[in-house]
């Protein structure tokens, strides 16, 4: 887990700790050694105490100010009252003039505290009483502290922006699967349901069973696509809605009601689903021989809901660019058992783009789908598709063969599925006892 600390508090913490460590230079100024005690001494090391009294208070001062505060007593102590016991103040205005400060100001405080001990050395005409090279050696240890300062709340500074171009990376990946997942939904569903409209508008006069029957599929249809779209952003922005009550802006009954929300949403679909998503495509007009083989299949979620999105995308395709052509669909495992391999193979009677597209979708290097009616279209779905099953660890093709067919070819991982089977719906470990599923129209 990480854990950020916010930025007052850290400087409010820095700010406590000079601060105490200036009283304490400002005791030995006084206390130091005999004779120290006297009245400069003690007023001006008072003097020092006030910019850091101030920043411990939370009041941010201008360098160039606590620099004035704190080396300006400092020498009336050293030069005035000849007592070393000042450059204590100085060695910690040093550190944080080090610290904070540009390199005019840093630059003239180092001169200056060395001035002083120089200048101190020459009045008393001795360099050993004074402790000339010892406070010189001070002077460089203090640089060297604020130079650590300095780099651990650099290092911060860059912590807290990574974190934020990471939140911000993650809301895109968040936006990004949304829209991944609604494009899928959408984009079935609306295919399905124009092809009803369409062949129930045409029977209306001719056969009002038929023209009534079409219209209450497509009902079905537009009915569950609102249910998925619901369930899709539920359960992609579940892992951001955790924390309910006062902290999150979420009162107890709206969070009850959400709860009871998310409870009563079915599972997002997955292999045992594949054979409805087929009939509902046959039933559109959607001409297929489907060979589906899922018997023994265990996967995860996540592989379970790819696949039935690659056999939906590869279908919608056919049926929206080539809907007159015929498709052939194949689902199983390979002999081993661990790879699920997904092909839809149909014959494209539309030209060929130069990046290789046809009637039949798009191809796995292209975002583009060429459209019979001659319109340049995203391809964003495909596009999709391969994000999609890369997640997964798996490989996608789409494109024309040499054989004037469209055919996508999926390969997925398979990995044994951890989650228990919502009651009242099979598991994807648990295929429905209808398999092999062929259909043939």
């Amino acid at each position: 887990m990480t854990v950020s600390v916010p930025r007052d508090e850290t400087s409010a913490s820095m700010s406590t700790v000079m601060a105490l460590a200036a009283v304490g230079a400002a005791l030995v100024a006084i206390f130091g050694e005999a004779g120290s005690f006297s009245t400069v001494t003690v007023g001006f090391a008072l003097v020092s105490l006030l910019p850091w009294a101030v920043e411990a208070g939370g009041v941010r001062l201008p360098m160039w100010l606590v620099a004035l505060l704190t080396l300006g007593p400092a020498a009336v102590i050293v030069l005035a009252d000849r007592n070393p016991g000042g450059m204590f103040l100085a060695l910690i205005a040093v550190v944080s003039i080090v610290h904070r400060a540009g390199p005019a100001l840093m630059a003239a405080a180092l001169g200056v505290s060395a001035a002083l001990i120089v200048g101190l050395a020459i009045l008393k005409d001795t360099a050993h009483e004074t402790g000339m090279v010892y406070f010189l050696g001070g002077i460089g240890v203090a640089w060297l502290a604020g130079m650590m300062l300095r780099r651990q709340a650099t290092l911060m500074e860059e912590l807290r922006a990574a974190h934020e171009r990471q939140a911000r990376h993650a809301a895109a990946g968040e936006r990004t699967r949304i829209a991944r997942e609604v494009h899928d939904v959408v984009a079935h569903s609306l295919t399905i349901t124009m092809l009803h409209v369409a062949g129930a508008r045409r029977a209306m006069t001719t056969d009002p069973d038929g023209a009534a029957a079409a219209l209450q599929r497509a009902e079905t249809v537009g009915r569950e696509s609102l249910e998925s779209i619901r369930q899709a952003v539920g359960l992609l922005r579940a892992d951001t809605t955790t924390g309910d009550g006062p902290e999150s802006g979420v009162s107890g009954q709206e969070a009850s009601d959400r709860d009871e929300s998310n409870i009563a949403m079915a599972p997002m679909p997955g292999l045992s689903d594949i054979p409805a998503l087929v009939e509902q495509y046959r039933e559109a007009g959607l001409s297929m021989t489907a060979d589906l083989r899922l018997d023994g299949i265990d996967t995860d979620p996540a592989t379970g809901l790819a696949a039935f999105r690659v056999v939906q995308e590869a279908l919608s395709n056919v049926l929206q660019y080539a809907p007159d052509a015929r498709v052939d669909l194949d689902v199983r495992s390979e002999s081993d058992g661990s790879v699920l391999r997904i092909t839809a193979e149909n014959p494209t009677d539309g030209p060929t783009t130069r990046s290789g597209e046809s009637a039949g979708g798009v191809a796995g290097t292209s975002t583009g789908v060429a459209d019979p009616r001659g319109e340049a279209r995203s391809g964003l779905g495909l596009l999709g598709m391969s994000e999609r099953v890369r997640a997964t660890g798996g490989t996608v093709e789409a494109g024309a063969t040499s054989a004037r067919t469209w055919r996508v070819d999926a390969a997925l991982p398979v990995r044994p599925s951890s989650v228990r089977a919502s009651p009242g719906r099979p598991s994807p470990a648990q295929p429905s006892p209808a398999r092999p599923f062929t259909v043939d129209a």
